[in-house]
């Protein structure tokens, strides 16, 4: 991140602003939950809803940290994976982008895995990454509690995006963004620190406050034996109804097991 790309950012945020209250709103509407703002456990609103759309939410701790989430879109079911061997707070940032793919671009390549590597040269990954900020950072309470933990931090603006990341569960820069975003943050001069900003002084400011640090940390959930399980409970019942053959199933169940092994984070 650089004083340019933040410029760029807030600029694109200005220019989409009613776009993206938009979008919240719709996505509030289709959730069925009017005050997303209240929301502090999204990942048990919306995967209902999911299951809808024919999607499954899977954790996965994956073996290439540079991937947050990605969807993989199939012809009757889809899969929404999120990377559970990155920090918390990223993976919770990555969910709340990808849920924008899902929810608001469903017209895409089928039988596809949707990997986004960089966020910041293609202007729909741009606006996923500003809806993700507004929906996990909703502007009412943010500003509220900005004002708060300013009055509790003494004015130092690492702790008070400390205390907000500890709140809402979001990444440093995107609390940072987000402050500036919302005009809470004033300065013309921005110091090169908040860029390059060091997990251990994160991990030490959370200590200082007494908040859970775990969240600066990958949780590494593991849904794959219950992926193997939905599998060949599929793969079973097809078998007995004679859609497919059991030595299709055996060969299907070997080689999820090999991807799994391939796609996975060693322990």
């Amino acid at each position: 991140m650089t004083i340019e790309r933040l410029k760029k950012i807030l600029k694109c945020s200005k220019e989409h602003e009613i776009n993206i209250n938009n979008y919240i709103k719709s996505f509030s509407h289709q959730v069925d939950f009017e005050n997303i703002d209240g929301v502090r456990e999204l990942l048990q609103i919306v995967r209902p809803v999911l299951q809808q759309k024919n999607y499954k939410i899977i954790e996965l701790p994956l073996v290439d940290k540079e991937i947050g989430a990605f969807i993989y879109r199939g012809d009757k079911l889809s899969y929404l994976v999120i990377n559970s061997s990155v920090p918390v707070v990223n993976a919770n940032f990555a969910l709340c982008h990808e849920l924008f793919h899902i929810f608001f671009q469903p017209n895409t390549n089928k039988n596809t895995a949707d990997i986004e590597f960089d966020y910041f040269e293609n202007d729909n990954e741009e606006i996923a990454n500003l809806f993700a900020g507004n929906l996990l950072m909703p502007k009412d309470s943010f500003s509220k509690l900005f004002n708060k933990f300013a009055t509790i931090c003494n004015g130092d603006e690492i702790d008070i995006i400390v205390s907000l990341m500890n709140y809402f569960k979001a990444p440093f820069m995107a609390v940072f963004i987000r402050c500036y975003e919302l005009g809470l943050f004033t300065k013309n001069t921005v110091d090169d620190h908040f860029f390059n900003i060091k997990s251990s002084e994160l991990e030490n400011r959370f200590e200082k406050f007494w908040y859970d640090s775990s969240i600066l940390r990958p949780s590494n959930n593991d849904d794959s034996e219950r992926l193997k399980k939905m599998v060949h409970d599929y793969g079973t019942e097809y078998v007995q109804n004679e859609y497919i053959k059991q030595k299709t199933l055996t060969e299907v169940m070997k080689n999820l097991d090999l991807l799994l092994k391939k796609i996975k984070a060693s322990n």
